[in-house]
C-alpha cells in the first residue's frame, strides 16, 4: 500500500528562476528536504543517475524517471522494501509560478511508515522545502520574494 503527498504553491517568482534550482544538482542541498549533497554522473537525462546524500549520511543513487525541460523533475530511489518518487513541477503564470513538489512512497514499508505519522512529518519538509524554493528563486531573479499562496490541499492518499 503506498501513499504520497504534495505541496502546491503560486509564488511571484520566475519560473526559469525555479527550473534552474531543479536542473542544478549543485543546489539541491540549499532547498531539498533531505539532501546534505547531490552530485549528477553526467548532465541531467532521462535515465541518468544523480547520488544524492542523505541527511542522514546514506547516499542513494537516484534515477531521473522523467526530465521536461524548463518544467519538471521525477526522481527515482528503489530500495528492496521500499521506492520513493520525488516530483518537481513549476509552470509559468501571470504573476510568477505555480511549483509543484510531490512525494510518493510505496513498497512494504510505506504502510508501516504511514501507521508511524510519516504523511504528517514529510508534508511539514516539503512544505518548507517549496518555501525555500521560492526564496531561492526570488532571490536569483533579483526580483524578491512575493507573497506565495497554495491553491491545493495536502494530500496523504
Amino acid at each position: 500500500m503506498g501513499w504520497m503527498i504534495e505541496t502546491v504553491r503560486e509564488a511571484a517568482v520566475g519560473a526559469a528562476d525555479v527550473y534552474r534550482l531543479y536542473a542544478d544538482p549543485s543546489t539541491w542541498s540549499d532547498w531539498g528536504h533531505n539532501a546534505k549533497w547531490a552530485r549528477a554522473d553526467g548532465p541531467l537525462v532521462e535515465g541518468g543517475i544523480v547520488h544524492v546524500r542523505a541527511n542522514y549520511g546514506k547516499v542513494y543513487p537516484c534515477r531521473i524517471r522523467r526530465l521536461v525541460a524548463d518544467r519538471a523533475l521525477e526522481l527515482e530511489v528503489r530500495l528492496p522494501v521500499l521506492t520513493v518518487i520525488q516530483t518537481y513541477e513549476v509552470e509559468a503564470r501571470p504573476a510568477g509560478a505555480r511549483l509543484r513538489h510531490v512525494l510518493e512512497l510505496s513498497g512494504r514499508l510505506s504502510g508501516v511508515l504511514r501507521l508511524a505519522g510519516a504523511p504528517w512529518f514529510y508534508q511539514r519538509l516539503l512544505d518548507k522545502e517549496v518555501d525555500r524554493v521560492i526564496e531561492l528563486a526570488g532571490a536569483g531573479s533579483g526580483s524578491g520574494v512575493g507573497p506565495s499562496t497554495s491553491d491545493e490541499a495536502h494530500t496523504a492518499s
